[in-house]
């Protein structure tokens, strides 16, 4: 894999680092007022580790690092923005 890819990837990732962002800062209204909090932390980290996949390419293994880079963002970041979306309730 061309280790300019990576760039890529952080592009892609910055694009959903920063519309997240957004719909945390004004779209998203939770019932508890902490949640909000814990969505800004989620989003600032994801946007951090987006800025750190950009130097995949100059590392001596860079599918290792932003592998490892991508996977942390998805899990840490992912899971806690996934907790924060509103769902439907059941009627039933």
């Amino acid at each position: 894999m061309d280790p300019r890819m990576w760039h890529k990837v952080a592009a892609l990732s910055g694009v959903a680092a920063l519309g997240l962002g957004t719909y945390g800062s004004h779209g998203f209204k939770p019932k508890n007022p902490s949640y909000k909090e814990v969505w800004h932390t989620a989003s600032l980290y994801h946007l951090v580790h987006t800025a750190a996949l950009l130097a995949a390419p100059l590392t001596s293994r860079p599918n290792i690092f932003g592998g490892l880079l991508t996977t942390g963002i998805l899990a840490f970041s992912g899971t806690v923005l996934y907790s924060g979306v509103p769902r439907r309730q059941n009627v039933f």
